[in-house]
């Protein structure tokens, strides 16, 4: 009820959880943006590389002035690469968070709602956001969590097909970048396929524990 310290600790606890649900969402929303230009400055570089050297300039990195016009086009493809898995990663990692945070702050507005004596009360981000949920928005889920993934990974193999017949430069340079799109689509294999097949497993076996 009003005036319960306990209720007090856990209503700042919800606040701290959602703002830090807020700041991940931001994080993920920026992942996602780097890496949309990183692919499109891939696709730059493998379709169009003699272009490369001419648009791009001076590098100020660590009090060191580098000139990336001296830099092969095969070791900046190589580096966007690594710089694409970077971003991926920490896109993945940070959208995964956001969504294993959600069911726990929902338990707490379903604590709260019962310790305030009113179950319709505390349900900002759970009933009340759920109940007649918007189809756009459920177009934007199936957008970050399936459509995205799926073009990142259609990405990598359309730019690493391309890079492997039309680019001339040493094959080293080429296993490198497949190994590393090969990671890449890894990642959102397992972000995205991974915990979908998974799930109903689960499911099943936490009923199948219930009931022994």
């Amino acid at each position: 009820m009003p005036g319960d310290p306990v209720l007090s600790v856990v209503h700042d606890h919800y606040k701290e959880t959602f703002a830090m649900i807020r700041e991940r969402e931001r994080l993920r929303d920026r992942s996602f943006g780097f890496l949309i230009i990183l692919f499109a400055l891939l696709v730059v570089e493998v379709y169009y590389p003699a272009h490369v050297g001419a648009s791009i300039g001076v590098l100020h990195l660590f009090g060191t002035d580098i000139d990336l016009k001296q830099l092969p086009v095969a070791l900046l493809i190589d580096a966007t690469w690594v710089f694409a898995l970077t971003i991926a990663l920490g896109y993945c990692r940070t959208a995964a968070h956001v969504e294993r945070q959600y069911p726990y702050l929902h338990h707490l507005e379903d604590w709260m709602s019962s310790a305030l004596g009113d179950d319709t009360l505390y349900r900002r981000e759970g009933q009340v956001y759920l109940s007649d949920y918007p189809i756009f928005l459920n177009w934007a889920w199936f957008s970050y969590v399936i459509v995205f993934p799926l073009v990142v990974m259609l990405g990598c193999v359309v730019v690493l097909t391309h890079e492997w017949t039309a680019l001339t430069y040493s094959g080293v340079h080429k296993v490198f970048d497949s190994a590393i799109a090969l990671l890449v689509v890894t990642t959102f294999v397992i972000y995205t396929v991974v915990p979908r097949i998974r799930r109903p497993f689960q499911r099943r076996g936490s009923e199948n524990r219930r009931a022994n």
